[in-house]
């Protein structure tokens, strides 16, 4: 005679390997859920500075060739070649920083330049008008009323220009 308790006990160890097998994949999910948004957040920051450093480091390049060049996306920065005091300026990036609250990032941008004065506030504006336009151009910044959003949330750009 066949005895049914070894059929059932196997079916028993089934149901107990199946249950052990989804409580370890519980586990992980948990983990990956726990770990997985402080990364993306940092991510988020890292993604911001980087763009905007490479648009204002892009604004740098083309005002430091003294070229005008037609084309929409340079008008902001052709506004300060096209100065009656232009000169050669060595533009470049001298330092970047950010901050990051619940529902925005903040990347301040410091530029420095050599050669004539030129008018801070309108080189400063169009300087951040440029970087604006460059980062909605060629990255995955938006525009929603005005406002630059990066995945969700507000970017505020502020720019400094020093003559040195």
């Amino acid at each position: 005679m066949k005895r049914r308790g070894g059929c059932t006990s196997r079916y028993h160890r089934r149901a107990q390997t199946s249950i052990e097998a989804l409580f370890i994949t519980a586990i992980l999910l948990t983990g990956i859920l726990i770990a997985i948004p402080p990364y993306l957040n940092e991510n988020r920051m890292t993604s911001a500075v980087v763009y905007v450093r490479n648009s204002a480091s892009n604004a740098c390049a083309y005002l430091n060739t003294g070229v005008v060049v037609n084309g929409s996306e340079y008008t902001p920065v052709n506004r300060i070649i096209e100065a009656d005091n232009y000169t050669y300026g060595g533009f470049q990036v001298s330092g970047i920083s950010s901050i990051e609250s619940a529902d925005r990032i903040t990347v301040n941008v410091r530029i420095v330049y050599t050669g004539s004065e030129l008018p801070g506030r309108s080189i400063q504006g169009n300087i951040t008008a440029f970087i604006k336009n460059d980062l909605v151009s060629s990255t995955n910044v938006n525009v929603d009323n005005g406002k630059l959003y990066l995945n969700g949330k507000e970017l505020e750009i502020n720019v400094s220009v020093v003559r040195r």
